[in-house]
């Protein structure tokens, strides 16, 4: 158990992707009313394992803190009708979730020794590039009712809900290409294209980085 509980401090991004990973597979299977807790907790949850994988301050975890508290208050306040509040959840969570992925970029690609921590880190922060804009995409629905079309499959109220948009997202992050949901209005074409320039720009980065690390470690043999 010592020895497990070692490897997990030492890997923690790779606790992160379980996280994120059992996150992806749950969500769906939640249903009712209890599915929007579920995706606030949730969320909330990832949210403090990545600052417990950045080894954040004391100052970021009393932010996330108050984060946590705003999203629960704001998850009952939409329960009771007060729906106003849904957009400003929305994108304070996108801001918070970019802030987070910014981190662990920042961890995963500067120039100390790749380590398993630092890959996880990095698939870690590919999830959380898509969570992000899953996020900013639902707060723009919020604005713009009409922003996606999509079949009535899988928006019978024509309202997408996060599990959808969480798979947009990585639809547009891998540019898997459109498929039974596309962008209507300028600002979600504006949106996606920032993603898909993202998640083409991190693929080189890393690969880059990588490059270099080996080329530069050939330098050093004998």
């Amino acid at each position: 158990m010592k020895r497990r509980l070692a490897y997990m401090r030492r890997n923690r991004c790779g606790v992160l992707l379980v996280a994120l990973c059992l996150f992806i597979l749950i969500n769906p299977l939640v249903a009712g009313s209890f599915a929007a807790v579920f995706l606030a907790l949730g969320l909330v949850v990832i949210l403090m394992l990545a600052m417990w994988a950045l080894r954040a301050r004391r100052a970021t975890l009393l932010a996330l803190g108050l984060l946590a508290l705003f999203t629960v208050n704001a998850v009952a306040a939409d329960r009771l009708g007060e729906h106003w509040l849904r957009p400003v959840t929305l994108l304070i969570t996108a801001m918070f979730l970019g802030a987070v992925t910014t981190g662990l970029l920042y961890y995963v690609l500067d120039w100390r020794p790749i380590t398993a921590d630092k890959v996880f880190g990095a698939v870690a922060a590919y999830v959380l590039i898509a969570f992000t804009f899953a996020s900013l995409f639902g707060w723009l629905q919020q604005l713009q009712p009409d922003a996606f079309h999509a079949a009535p499959v899988h928006a019978p109220d024509e309202h997408l809900d996060w599990p959808t948009m969480m798979y947009f997202s990585f639809t547009v992050l891998t540019s898997t290409g459109f498929g039974e949901i596309t962008p209507v209005t300028k600002m979600a074409r504006s949106l996606i294209i920032i993603e898909q320039v993202l998640g083409v720009m991190y693929v080189a980065f890393l690969i880059a980085r990588l490059a270099n690390l080996y080329r530069n470690s050939g330098k050093h043999r004998p």
